[in-house]
């Protein structure tokens, strides 16, 4: 009788281990569309002295969508950046294998002034959408994100990109926040 007590005891335990905690911003029908949404709340991947960015995952219906906020920052005055519609997110995993996605719409960075000396231009990218398919989602449990690349616009139509490489912690939170969703 005594092992069977333990017994129920480790098994309760260990899912207690492996539950998850999921936030969500969004996480019901849509009175006008009837379709179901789910939409996590953000958690910070990507953290360096002049770039932020924040990961929330997207399901409407039967769609994924990886969602991105995005802060850069600098001491020289610049003018805010955007992402166009179809920019990339390449996604470098451990396993060496690298998964693109496009961005599904355009946006166009706000750019704000935080007095100091000397002063920091921060431009805000919020809620820039990225569609993926239930295969690369797998693919994302197969292998944890290593590094992350995202293109973004200058003011002068120019093109760049931002290499940001992830910490373990921040590894998980990404797989966590997809499980959120399915």
């Amino acid at each position: 009788m005594k092992n069977k007590i333990l017994l129920t005891a480790l098994v309760l335990l260990s899912f207690k281990g492996f539950s998850q905690k999921c936030k969500y911003k969004v996480n019901d029908i849509d009175k006008f569309t009837n379709q179901y949404t789910k939409i996590t709340k953000s958690e910070k991947v990507i953290g360096t002295f002049y770039t932020t960015g924040e990961f929330s995952v997207k399901k409407v219906d039967t769609s994924f969508y990886f969602i991105f906020d995005y802060e850069l920052s600098s001491y020289s005055n610049f003018s805010p950046y955007s992402i166009n519609k179809g920019a990339k997110l390449i996604f470098l995993l451990e396993n060496g294998e690298v998964e693109t996605l496009n961005s599904a719409d355009n946006i166009i960075g706000t750019k704000k002034t935080i007095a100091g000396i000397p002063p920091v231009y921060v431009c805000y990218l919020t809620n820039v959408s990225y569609p993926i398919s239930k295969a690369q989602i797998d693919k994302f449990f197969k292998s944890k994100v290593k590094s992350i690349r995202f293109f973004r616009t200058e003011s002068n139509g120019k093109e760049d990109s931002i290499d940001n490489d992830i910490k373990k912690k921040n590894q998980d939170d990404i797989q966590e926040l997809i499980k959120c969703v399915l």
